[in-house]
């Protein structure tokens, strides 16, 4: 019964922040971009809420479960790492072009590139797509904690989220998501905080938790009956494996989390649309410092809550379970932190657990469904085809197209990958090949051309998805695998450069 008194009273602060953004919402331009308008803190809250979400809690963790410190990259040069230096290297650069009436990064585009229509169906087409990608995982984050925490069937906790997310986009646009994730964002924070420090103390604390991971193959073997080798259990307590081991090698770091998370993220459109929202250039001074801070101390500790519950795992004293849903399972490495949970916080404490994961996922959830919709509406309806459309019916329109992205993407996350993360990662190793070249070059190179950035966008999504769908999610180069997504980047790369380079002799 208090599950579910904290759940509803979590829902009811939500409804109420979103209705206030409602009526705040008055133009276009409000509900695309909150007209310019956010504050220091709800902008610094808004970009951590954006990129530190379900897959923070869920993925993250059981990332951090099945390899330990191996992936320690991937905490330090991540998302806050691209939050932080996007606002000093894009945000800072795109707040000098405000005054031209940009809104979006396509609207950017479309004006470096003096390109007002393919521009804008090209970019806004791969933003769409790569938003739905990344926007199926979340679902997945919250139906696995409802299951955990509630005791409720995945379908139905995916299916709750959806509706009240769904809800507060469609009627307060940009203002909606900014406030709404301010709290959400307060909320994963101070859960983060209380949980974490717990669940290692029920290991016997940091100390003895490295200990017992550097024991993990004997401890494993003895306890649970595995391979000393199962599950990377010899490089838990190093900082990487071998350059010839998939997702822990030193090679694989490079390719996933050195290149395509953070770089991914610094140019996700509804990362860099946030860069479009702040309303004082001063905010550069101390934002980035802030959200480097938060971040990482975020991501440090639910990585922390995942080793513990591998060492627990080990130890015998945690059953980690799998989720069935049929057609496919949720891998019981995601249970990994809600389970932790579960076993070591009191229980007025566990309860916080779903208002914190809700609020992490919704906070990444309200603001790609935005993006998404105003791709098709903004960038593509009315710019890239210049209708006009008044600010009742852009609203109207907004509406029907945040309801359709909300609810399909339920539908494709009822049947979730294996583990959260691999989604996660897809989406970005799109978004990282498709935009980081035109946006980062557009800014900083002024040979870079209109065709070439055209290109560059096409080459990248092409190779990226041929890899993909050739490869499944590792490369094997000379014995050394990579991350599938690496071709792609290095194809958008060199597209860019060379096209530039030979349209700029002629």
């Amino acid at each position: 019964m208090l599950a579910w008194i904290i759940f509803a009273a979590y829902l009811i602060a939500v409804a109420i922040i979103g209705y206030y953004g409602a009526k705040r919402t008055k133009t276009i331009a409000d509900f695309v971009a909150a007209s310019g308008q956010l504050g220091f803190w709800t902008y610094s809250l808004l970009m951590i809420g954006s990129v530190f979400s379900g897959m923070t809690l869920i993925g993250v963790a059981g990332l951090a479960f099945t390899t330990g410190w191996a992936n320690m990259w991937e905490r330090i040069i991540g998302p806050a790492f691209a939050i932080a230096f996007g606002t000093i290297l894009i945000g800072n650069k795109l707040y000098k072009v405000k005054t031209n009436g940009i809104l979006t990064i396509q609207d950017y585009l479309a004006f470096r590139y003096n390109d007002p229509k393919l521009m804008r169906i090209i970019a806004g087409g791969i933003s769409a797509l790569t938003c739905y990608i990344y926007l199926i995982g979340q679902y997945t984050a919250v139906g696995v904690a409802s299951y955990i925490i509630l005791g409720i069937p995945y379908w139905l906790g995916a299916t709750i989220a959806a509706v009240i997310v769904v809800s507060y986009v469609m009627s307060g646009g940009m203002f909606s998501t900014a406030w709404t994730t301010f709290l959400q964002s307060l909320l994963m924070i101070l859960g983060i905080y209380l949980t974490v420090p717990l669940i290692i103390m029920g290991v016997g604390g940091f100390e003895q938790m490295n200990i017992a991971l550097s024991n993990m193959p004997q401890l494993q073997n003895e306890t649970r009956g595995v391979a000393p080798n199962y599950m990377f259990a010899e490089y838990l307590s190093k900082p990487f494996a071998p350059a010839n081991v998939p997702l822990a090698g030193w090679v694989y770091n490079i390719t996933l989390f050195f290149i395509t998370v953070p770089l991914g993220l610094m140019v996700a459109p509804h990362i860099v649309n946030n860069m479009l929202t702040f309303k004082d250039r001063s905010y550069m001074r101390w934002s980035p410092l802030v959200m480097y801070v938060i971040g990482v101390s975020i991501i440090l500790l639910t990585a922390l809550a995942g080793m513990a519950a591998r060492v627990a795992w080990a130890q015998g004293t945690l059953n980690i379970p799998e989720l069935d849903l049929g057609v496919t399972k949720v891998t019981w490495s995601d249970m990994a932190y809600p389970t932790a949970a579960q076993k070591f916080l009191p229980e007025w404490l566990f309860l916080l657990l779903l208002p914190t994961i809700l609020a992490g996922v919704m906070s990444t959830t309200d603001r790609l469904i935005l993006t998404a919709a105003n791709n098709i509406s903004y960038d593509i309806l009315k710019n890239a085809t210049g209708r006009e459309i008044s600010d009742k019916r852009f609203k109207i329109l907004n509406a029907i197209l945040v309801a359709f992205i909300g609810f399909s993407s339920l539908l494709l996350a009822l049947t979730p990958q294996q583990m959260l993360a691999w989604i996660i990662w897809s989406g970005l190793g799109l978004m990282a090949n498709c935009f980081f070249f035109p946006i980062f070059l557009g800014l900083y190179w002024s040979r870079m051309t209109r065709n070439a950035a055209r290109l560059s966008m096409i080459l990248g999504l092409v190779v990226t998805l041929i890899c993909f769908a050739i490869y499944g999610k590792t490369i094997t180069v000379s014995g050394i695998p990579i991350y599938a997504a690496f071709p792609g980047f290095v194809a958008s790369f060199l597209t860019a450069v060379i096209v530039s380079l030979i349209e700029r002799k002629d």
